[in-house]
C-alpha cells in the first residue's frame, strides 16, 4: 500500500449516501484510477456535483473498482462525509491545501510531521528545533556544537551513547602505533557551559579498536554535564548538587518522631495491621490485635454467661421496658408491664377505692 498523487484522474460516481465511492468510467480526456493506483493504494481525492464537494484520503480497490472515505480532510457538510442524494458527479485525483508544503515570503518551510529524505545530497540548509534521529550515516563538510565549530577528528575512536555536547577547543591525541597500547589524551578544554564535559587527565589512555571502547585510570579536572551515566566508581575532592556544596554522606534518621523514616521490624506480612513498639512499627495480625485490644473476634447472642443480649423484639419504642426472653430482650409498655407483674395502675386502683366506698355506703 502505497500514498499516490497522479495527473489527470477523473471519474464519474453515482454513489448515494455517506459509503464508498463506485467509480463509472474516466471523464473524456482523463485516465481512470485503475490506470494509475494498485490494489489498497491511497490518495487524496475531490468529489463535487458543481454544489456540494467532499476532499479526503481515499482507499482504492480495485476488485470493483472503489474508493473508500478513509478519512474526509474538508467538505461542504462541515468537513465531514457528505450524504449524496441520487445524481452523477465527477471524483478526481487532487492534493488539499492542508497537505501541501508552501514557502512564506523569507522562502522558509515549515513542517510539523516527519522529514523523509534520501540520496546523498538533500537539502542546502536545514534548521532543525527538536531531535534528530539519524538511522544513516551523518557525512558534513562541517560541524558545529553550540556555535563552535568542531574540526578536529579522532581517527579510529568510536564514541558511543554521546548524550551530551562538547564545547572543545582542542583535542590533542597522542597516538602510538600499536593501536592496543595506551594512548595519552593531553587536554579537553572550554568547558564552562552547562552540558559541556572538560576532562584532563595527567594518567593512560586504553584504546580497544575491536570493540571501539576507551578507559582512563586518572581524571582530573571538571565534570559539568546535564546528564551523565556512571558504571563505575565516581571519586572527587568536591561534589556539588545544583550549586551546592556536597559536604558529608547523608543519613537517614530512623524511629517514630516528626520527620523520622519508619522502620518495620521483620515480622510485618501482608493484610497485618501496624503497631508502634518503641522505635520501631511492627506488624499484628487480626487475632493479635483483638487480644491487645481484649476483644472477640465474633459476639454469641443469647442470655447465658458472657453472652450479648440483643434486641429481638421489632416494636421497641421509646420510654419502654425490657423483658428477657429465651434468644435476648423485647420491648414492654407500661401497661404490659402492670399486665405481666398482675398489678393495677394508680389511677385504676383510685378509681376502684371510690366505687368499693360508694357500695359499701
Amino acid at each position: 500500500m502505497a500514498l499516490v498523487l497522479s495527473d489527470r484522474v477523473k471519474e464519474t460516481t453515482t454513489t448515494t449516501g455517506t459509503g464508498t465511492y463506485s467509480l463509472g468510467g474516466a471523464v473524456a480526456g482523463f485516465e481512470t484510477f485503475t490506470t494509475n493506483l494498485s490494489n489498497s493504494d491511497t490518495t487524496y481525492y475531490c468529489c463535487t456535483d458543481g454544489t456540494d464537494f467532499e476532499v479526503g484520503l481515499g482507499t482504492f480497490t480495485s476488485s470493483g473498482t472503489t474508493l473508500a472515505r478513509t478519512t474526509v480532510i474538508s467538505s461542504s457538510n462541515s468537513n465531514n462525509a457528505v450524504s449524496w442524494s441520487s445524481g452523477t458527479r465527477t471524483l478526481f485525483c487532487t492534493l488539499p491545501a492542508t497537505k501541501t508544503i508552501v514557502l512564506d515570503a523569507s522562502g522558509n518551510a515549515s513542517v510539523g510531521g516527519t522529514v523523509t529524505a534520501t540520496g546523498t545530497s538533500v537539502f542546502t540548509n536545514l534548521d532543525i528545533s527538536g531531535d534528530v534521529d539519524i538511522d544513516g550515516t551523518l557525512e558534513a563538510d562541517a560541524v558545529t556544537v553550540n556555535g563552535t565549530a568542531l574540526n578536529t577528528v579522532i581517527a579510529g575512536v568510536t564514541v558511543t551513547n554521546a548524550t551530551n555536547a562538547v564545547n572543545s577547543t582542542h583535542v590533542s591525541v597522542a597516538d602510538n602505533e600499536n593501536a592496543n597500547e595506551e594512548n595519552l589524551i593531553t587536554f579537553i578544554e572550554d568547558a564552562s557551559a552547562t552540558g559541556n564535559v572538560g576532562l584532563e587527565s595527567d594518567g593512560d589512555f586504553s584504546y580497544n579498536p575491536s570493540t571501539g571502547t576507551v578507559s582512563a585510570t586518572i581524571f582530573k579536572g571538571n565534570i559539568d554535564a546535564v546528564d551523565g551515566d556512571f558504571d563505575g566508581t565516581l571519586e572527587a575532592d568536591a561534589i556539588t548538587l545544583n550549586g551546592t556544596a556536597i559536604t558529608a554522606t547523608a543519613t537517614l534518621s530512623t524511629g517514630i518522631s516528626n520527620t523520622n523514616v519508619a522502620q518495620f521490624t521483620t515480622g510485618v506480612a501482608d493484610d497485618d495491621f501496624l503497631r508502634v513498639a518503641g522505635t520501631v512499627i511492627e506488624g499484628r495480625s487480626a487475632a493479635e490485635v483483638l487480644s491487645d485490644i481484649g476483644g472477640q473476634a465474633s459476639l454469641t447472642f443469647g442470655i447465658s454467661n458472657t453472652n450479648a443480649v440483643k434486641v429481638d423484639s421489632a416494636s421497641v419504642a421509646d420510654d419502654e421496658y425490657a423483658r428477657f426472653t429465651a434468644n435476648g430482650l423485647e420491648s414492654r409498655s407500661t401497661s404490659e408491664v402492670l399486665s405481666d407483674i398482675g398489678g393495677t395502675s394508680a389511677s385504676d386502683a383510685a378509681n376502684e377505692a371510690t366505687a368499693l366506698a360508694i357500695a359499701l355506703g
